[in-house]
């Protein structure tokens, strides 16, 4: 008799307790932890809310992708490896690669008017969230996320004539170790990003009316995760969505901005300067024009002085690629450096029989490539003499094949700075002194309308 009150009253409180937490104010859903895992959203803002999205201004339709990082049922469309790994029933951003922005995208993506939401959670290191979409090679919007703001940015395509934009920002508290929901919608050239009906950012550009075939989310840092990744197609503006459009402009021009300092504050506000000049501005678009033109006649005339960053890299890899196709010991050296790095992924897999599991048929590879690479690192971090011995194999094959073949090994840093002493060498040619200050000038004029602009609206 006891036992069964123990147990009644037990039940009364974890529902207790889940009533409490769902009604915290400004909390999405409640991830109250089970005696196995981390239990799946089963109220209004869970399962159900990827049936029924709360949207400001699209209508939702088919649900296009939905992931709720559950392991036996993860999709094989994401791309990672070591830098993410599925714990929790979300997906976190490891601590491999500590101190570079990593991505984990969705492969084959194709969505254009579309509804997009996903939980977010910032811990550890991590202090910036982006989901990023694109098109065509080119970014088309960022929606940025941060412990104190979001905001929405366009990024820059010069082939369609445009620049980096803001299109709003919004300040946005986000408690460490605590899930959100972000809502993302996309209709045409409009978009609005939300958490609440409240917190949001509305705007409308050009570049935003494309098909998404690249969607990702990008982590400055280790230690944040996502989940509950759901994708709609919209089908339809809301009917009221005329006067809701006017209420939240009114809204968002009215708030307060988020607090900057006065160098980021003007960097900020330039940037939205230079974007509406760049699309409606005639005078300042023939100025940029003119700078242009110039830079370019520049660039062809002494084209070995100014070769990209991306021409260099694409040298280098010719190089290789021509010497992999015409030189046979080249290809058998590189075979062998390559039979060696998998030695050394076999003798991780050797050590832990699950790996081995994680390579059967029909589980995503991003699962074995991912715990791979964790239990790699631990084997490092351990000093594990067998690993060291096979990763100083592979960098003995790796040094003997850049020795005999330097040409097609090197460094985009080597590639800078043979491009900087070609520039230097040009000091004393006259012709191109009088063609760099002709582009000087020209930037210059570019630069003095832009600030005309800034002081003649206000703008600090």
């Amino acid at each position: 008799m006891i036992t069964k009150i123990l147990v009644v009253v037990s039940l009364v409180l974890h529902f207790s307790l889940c009533l409490a937490e769902e009604s915290q104010k400004n909390t999405t859903h409640c991830k109250s932890l089970t005696v196995k895992q981390a239990a799946k959203r089963i109220t209004f803002e869970g399962a159900a809310a990827a049936r029924e999205p709360t949207t400001l201004m699209c209508l939702p339709g088919e649900l296009l992708f939905s992931e709720t990082f559950d392991l036996d049922a993860v999709s094989d469309r994401w791309a990672f490896k070591g830098d993410f790994i599925l714990r929790d029933d979300s997906l976190r951003r490891s601590d491999l690669y500590p101190t570079e922005n990593r991505r984990v995208r969705i492969q084959d993506a194709s969505f254009y008017n579309t509804i997009i939401q996903f939980d977010f959670k910032f811990s550890d290191q991590t202090t910036d969230i982006r989901l990023v979409t694109g098109s065509g090679g080119h970014y088309n919007s960022v929606t940025q996320i941060r412990q104190n703001y979001f905001q929405v940015n366009t990024p820059s395509d010069r082939e369609a004539g445009f620049v980096p934009s803001r299109l709003g920002e919004c300040v946005s508290l986000s408690q460490q170790n605590s899930w959100q929901t972000m809502t993302v919608e996309y209709w045409n050239d409009e978009m609005v990003a939300h958490t609440s009906a409240d917190t949001f950012v509305y705007g409308s550009h050009p570049i935003v009316n494309r098909t998404r075939e690249y969607l990702a989310f990008q982590f400055d840092l280790p230690g944040a995760s996502i989940d509950n990744v759901f994708i709609w197609q919209a089908i339809h503006q809301k009917k009221n969505w005329e006067s809701v459009r006017k209420q939240l402009t009114a809204t968002q021009e009215k708030r307060p901005p988020v607090p900057r300092t006065e160098e980021e504050r003007i960097k900020y506000n330039l940037m939205n300067i230079k974007s509406d000049l760049t699309r409606f501005d005639k005078t300042y678009q023939e100025l940029v024009a003119l700078h242009d033109s110039l830079t370019s006649a520049l660039h062809t005339t002494y084209p070995s002085a100014f070769q990209t960053h991306k021409q260099l890299s694409k040298q280098i890899a010719y190089v290789k690629k021509e010497t992999r196709e015409t030189d046979r010991t080249f290809k058998e050296m590189e075979i062998a450096v390559n039979k060696a790095r998998k030695a050394e992924d076999e003798y991780v897999v050797s050590l832990y029989p699950d790996l081995q599991a994680l390579r059967s048929d029909g589980i995503p590879q991003h699962r074995f490539l991912s715990e791979q690479a964790q239990f790699r690192k631990q084997l490092e971090n351990n000093s594990d003499t067998q690993l060291g011995a096979l990763v100083d194999e592979t960098k003995r094959l790796q040094k003997v094949i850049e020795h005999s073949y330097p040409e097609a090994f090197k460094s985009i840093d080597e590639a800078i700075e043979k491009r900087k002493a070609v520039r230097q060498s040009l000091n004393d040619d006259p012709t191109f002194q009088a063609l760099n200050q002709q582009v000087v000038e020209a930037g210059k004029a570019v630069k003095e309308y832009e600030q005309r602009a800034m002081a003649h609206l206000h703008v600090e």
